[in-house]
């Protein structure tokens, strides 16, 4: 995939073979490095290419740096109450008695990883964060949320939703890539689908492979598996592509964006909505995917705040053109624990399936 890098302040992207992304960050003050964001957009008329040519190791993304310094991380969190353990807690009561989120103090790990908060970035918008990469449609996301997403909802069962993994062997601290389906995001898949059969949704998981042996033509070779489970199942409204990401600063600092659930390690969540920003991604649905995607995120918000990073909202595809409800989510780095992002599956699937009972029942 011929890809452009979108620099924005002081950042600069880069990309590794084993990684979903890989974001390096030169040194940057600590205000510069709680604005700073970049991301990745296709090149304009560039479709065909990327449907048909060769991909890099690059999955959609967008990062915003943290410096790694005790300073930048107090003043991150200024406006945060320190717990008793440590934490900062983000006065975040969960509703229905469910408990707390808490933000995390950066912490050195050891190992040149970074344990770090990164949900309090890019432009907060209506309670929630977004990070708007398009020239030509700047997002609004009050006007959004009052455009209901074209999906038919049922809960009785019915297959709904999709859930695959175009880097299926992508995986987490001690292993970065594996076949082993228990260990890579294969799991985190598993642990929303049974957040959303819980709560009586038909879901279909499609575990299979597609960056390996061969990583170029991932996207082409997930789109036949939608394409599949399309014909074979007609129900299905929503498409979710499972994935973790990497972030890794010039120094060789790996982040690891963590925070506590009801006083558990559970990994922050980026979900990715495309745009067809100049016309030229042939992705006539994009305004439809859109408001699901504001809607997850705005729920997330309600249910587990501080566990979204902001919602990526830039020209690309990925896709997400074929159903009006697909979206792309990364959970994590490959430095958080494959626990910690199986407990954000578990999560993500309990905000996903409140969301669409409320389509459901108008």
């Amino acid at each position: 995939m011929n890809m452009k890098l979108k620099a924005v302040g002081t950042v600069l992207l880069t990309v590794a073979a084993c990684a979903c992304v890989v974001t390096r960050f030169p040194a940057v003050s600590a205000q510069e490095s709680a604005l700073a964001a970049a991301g990745f957009i296709l090149p304009a008329g560039a479709v065909q290419a990327w449907e048909e040519g060769p991909e890099t190791s690059v999955c959609p993304a967008s990062e915003f740096s943290h410096s790694p310094s005790a300073t930048s991380a107090s003043s991150s969190s200024s406006a945060l109450r320190a717990s008793s353990d440590g934490t900062s807690s983000a006065s975040a009561s969960l509703p229905s008695g469910k408990g707390t989120t808490s933000v995390l103090p950066d912490k050195d790990l050891g190992g040149h990883i970074l344990e770090t908060d990164i949900s309090h970035t890019g432009e907060e918008q209506d309670g929630i964060r977004v990070k708007d990469s398009n020239k030509n449609h700047p997002l609004n996301v009050a006007s959004v949320l009052k455009e209901r997403p074209p999906l038919h909802i049922k809960v009785d069962g019915t297959p709904m939703v999709l859930i695959y993994h175009t880097h299926t062997t992508e995986a987490f601290a001690g292993v970065t890539r594996t076949r082993d389906p228990s260990r890579s995001v294969v799991a985190v898949g598993d642990a929303i689908t049974r957040s959303l059969k819980a709560a009586g949704f038909g879901v279909i998981h499609d575990t299979t492979i597609h960056d390996d042996p061969a990583f170029n033509g991932s996207y082409t070779r997930s789109a036949q598996t939608i394409s599949r489970n399309l014909a074979k199942y007609p129900s299905i409204q929503v498409t979710l592509d499972v994935h973790r990401d990497t972030m890794t600063s010039e120094s060789g600092t790996r982040y690891k964006p963590t925070l506590l659930v009801n006083g558990k390690r559970a990994c922050q969540i980026m979900v990715i909505a495309g745009c067809d920003d100049d016309g030229s991604l042939g992705f006539p649905n994009w305004e439809q995917n859109l408001r699901w995607a504001v809607r997850i995120q705005k729920g997330a918000a309600e249910m587990y705040p501080n566990l979204m990073r902001p919602l990526d909202f830039g020209p690309t595809r990925y896709n997400e053109q074929m159903t009006p409800g697909s979206l792309l989510a990364e959970f994590g780095t490959e430095v958080n624990t494959l626990d910690e992002a199986v407990y954000s599956g578990s999560l993500f699937g309990q905000i996903m399936a409140n969301q669409l009972k409320a389509l459901a029942s108008k």
